[in-house]
Formats: C-alpha cells, sequence, structure tokens
C-alpha cells in the first residue's frame, strides 16, 4: 500500500471508490442518488486542492487501485485559512488493513509541516465507533455534538460527532 497526494488519473479510481462507499448507505450524509459528480469535477478537485497551501488530496493505493482517500479542504476565508476539514473514505475490501490510520497519519504529518494550519477538524457519525476510536488514538478529541443530527432510513437519529486536533502543541 502506497499513500501519496493524488494526481488527475486517480480520479475514475477516486470517483468509483467514492460511488461505491456511497451505495453502502453508512457513514456518510451523502445518499447515492444525491451524489451527482462526475470524472471531471473529481479532476478539477484535484488540481484544486493541489494549489491550495492549505488542503492535500491523498489516495492509498493497493495493487494499483485506489483504495482510499482522504483530503483536508482549508479555509477559504481569511479567519478560517488555519482550520482544515478532513473527509476520508476506504472501499469495504480494504478496511481494517490500516489504509485509513495511514491516510490519517500522512494527513495530520503534512499539516503539522504546513505553517497554514493549525487545527484539523472533521465529523463523523456518533455510531461509527471504530472510526471515532480510531481518530482518537490520533489525537483528535470530541469539539462538540449535534445531536439527533440525522435521520437513517430506519428511523433512527444519529448524533454527529465534531472532532479537532490541533497542529502545534
Amino acid at each position: 500500500m502506497l499513500v501519496r497526494k493524488a494526481r488527475t488519473p486517480d480520479a475514475p479510481g477516486v470517483l468509483r471508490l467514492h460511488r461505491s462507499v456511497l451505495d453502502e448507505g453508512r457513514f456518510f450524509i451523502t445518499m447515492p442518488h444525491e451524489f451527482q459528480v462526475g470524472v471531471s469535477d473529481v479532476v478539477r478537485l484535484i488540481r484544486e486542492l493541489d494549489r491550495s497551501k492549505n488542503s492535500l488530496f491523498l489516495v492509498a493505493e493497493s495493487d494499483g487501485d485506489v483504495a482510499g482517500f482522504l483530503t483536508i479542504r482549508g479555509g477559504a476565508l481569511q479567519r478560517l485559512r488555519h482550520t482544515g476539514k478532513l473527509e476520508v473514505m476506504v472501499s469495504a475490501e480494504a478496511r481494517g488493513q490500516g489504509i485509513g490510520r495511514a491516510l490519517v497519519e500522512a494527513a495530520v504529518q503534512w499539516a503539522c509541516d504546513h505553517t497554514e494550519l493549525q487545527k484539523l477538524g472533521l465529523a463523523v457519525f456518533a455510531d461509527n465507533e471504530r472510526a471515532v476510536k480510531l481518530y482518537e488514538s490520533l489525537g483528535f478529541r470530541e469539539e462538540g455534538r449535534r445531536v439527533e443530527e440525522y435521520l437513517l432510513e430506519d428511523g433512527r437519529l444519529v448524533d454527529d460527532i465534531l472532532m479537532y486536533r490541533y497542529t502545534r502543541a
């Protein structure tokens, strides 16, 4: 497995992975039918994040395929430029193999090496216990909670946990 910066030829693999994770119907707020993104949109995002000093797009490559990806989207406004929001997706087949950990570790290291970012944040479904434990093990702490924020198809309401970690000691 190799974690590296995304390149435009990764766009089809990233898109396939994104769609397959959303098709699972868990842990992300976007429903598959709501995801109206094409390869050109992913190419544009890879280029946009690559040009930004406070943003990053990583992929985890396994056997030549995109097995996971992570984005840090840095704040565009002056008062938010020091913050970056993480999003992580790992294919169902690749989960439990350390890909999510490797992606987040690489992103944290990158953020710590870049003076623009002082704080990383993310949102995670409260019942995604594996992800919460992973983030906690990497120094993220609960910052807040949006109680019963998401209504699932089975009628259950799930909290949204907001987590953060500083990039400076």
